[in-house]
């Protein structure tokens, strides 16, 4: 046991767990920080503007960073990685041109509800490329199992965010933060090139157009996948914004969700973790069904002892946190540390361990499903009961990717097992 701890410490899963935890703090400050220096207004537009932005994002070049992940984490060449890196970063940085300017016209022309959003919306169109690129070097760093300096370029992020966000906040309002969030980017951008100089060498070779295809396609369905596994929380405020069109209301939302949100880091960071090494082991069938029943049982005891004091202690929590004026987020925390114990123990499991087993095609289906399915209740139940109808609209459809995933994760790996035997 004790030469496992070991092991674990010095291939920086205890680094990526710490770094994981500190990040979401840091977030979290962060967070708390704004809800104090904006009024409840303002952090409800600057809530709308950052959440269209994110929701855009998520389609960020079009899934290539899961791409980059899942084909270089395998045994192959460290010339074969450079050209796959030098590739996606192409493409990557094309994609964000679209983004970029659907951010524009979505500011321009969409039907954005809370109207003080617009310009806010637009200046974060140049967000897409700087994002990106961090992104890009972060994945690297995972994808060659550098986790201690992936778990310092996460934190130096958030920390510079912490700083330039809040003194932004302070000084120019809502403006002065998107100006934060710009300058935390660009300065982890630089470092991560840094970091990731050793692991992506110059190259003149191209990658052949059979691995283009086979990168393009599994990005594709992992990225489409990814974006909305994640989307549950980003599309309710943006359907509150349009629905209910008060920015108060949307802040106390906004709030009510920073919990739960922010705590989907335990299965992410156990994932960031596992996966490459599930890729690099799937084909050791009785190594995986043991590893995979394991991660199981850890996400859930730590998801469901978290989301039931969040439940019980809810009403203290939101009043020492943000104010007795943020009560009203009461009730949508608690609806919502629900499905995150769902969300954490099953889906969020469930779609990296199929990814990683190149289930790609069936996550796939499932995100298209409940994603349908979000978007559907979300507009009925938000028109009827307002914005806790958004959050039992994100209750219900996580219920239903859990209960579409689980079972297909048993079921693969126990008919893989048998075909091996």
């Amino acid at each position: 046991m004790g030469e496992r701890i070991k092991h674990l410490f010095k291939d920086g899963f205890f680094h990526i767990l710490g770094s994981s935890f500190i990040n979401k703090c840091i977030a979290f400050i962060t967070n708390i920080i704004l809800v104090r220096i904006l009024s409840k207004n303002d952090f409800g537009v600057f809530t709308g503007a950052f959440n269209a932005f994110f929701i855009i994002f998520l389609f960020s070049g079009m899934g290539i960073t899961s791409g980059i992940l899942y084909f270089c984490s395998k045994d192959i060449s460290k010339d074969e990685k450079s050209i796959y890196y030098h590739y996606s970063f192409k493409f990557g940085l094309i994609s964000e041109i679209i983004l970029s300017l659907a951010l524009v016209l979505y500011g321009l022309f969409g039907n954005v509800g809370i109207e003080e959003t617009r310009p806010y919306i637009i200046s974060l169109a140049g967000m897409p490329f700087i994002a990106f690129v961090f992104d890009y070097f972060s994945i690297i760093l995972r994808a060659e199992k550098s986790n201690i300096k992936y778990s310092k370029l996460m934190n130096i992020n958030s920390l510079l965010y912490l700083a330039f966000g809040s003194a932004g906040a302070f000084v120019g309002g809502i403006a002065g933060t998107i100006i934060g969030r710009y300058a935390a980017y660009i300065i982890t951008g630089i470092i991560g090139w840094y970091y990731c100089k050793p692991f992506i060498a110059s190259t003149k070779e191209i990658l052949s157009k059979d691995k283009k295809k086979d990168l393009t396609f599994y990005s594709f369905k992992a990225g489409i996948t990814s974006a909305l596994n994640v989307i549950l929380y980003r599309l309710d405020v943006a359907i509150i914004a349009i629905v209910v069109v008060d920015a108060s209301v949307l802040a106390s939302y906004k709030t009510g969700t920073t919990l739960p949100e922010n705590l989907n880091f335990i299965p992410q960071c156990v994932m960031i973790y596992f996966l490459p090494i599930l890729i690099q082991n799937a084909s050791d069938k009785a190594w995986l069904k043991n590893k995979v029943k394991q991660i199981y049982l850890l996400v859930g005891a730590i998801s469901v002892t978290i989301g039931a004091i969040i439940i019980i202690f809810a009403p203290l929590i939101v009043k020492i946190l943000w104010g007795e004026q943020y009560l009203d987020s009461v009730p949508c925390m608690r609806i919502l540390s629900v499905s995150f114990i769902v969300l954490s123990t099953f889906r969020v499991t469930s779609t990296n361990i199929l990814l990683g087993l190149k289930r790609a095609g069936y996550t796939l289906i499932v995100s298209i499903v409940t994603g349908v399915s979000n978007i559907i209740l979300d507009v009925i139940l938000t028109i009827k009961f307002g914005s806790i109808g958004a959050a039992y609209a994100t209750l219900i459809v996580t219920i239903l990717a859990a209960a579409m995933s689980f079972p297909f994760v048993i079921h693969v790996i126990r008919t893989d097992s048998e075909n091996v035997q």
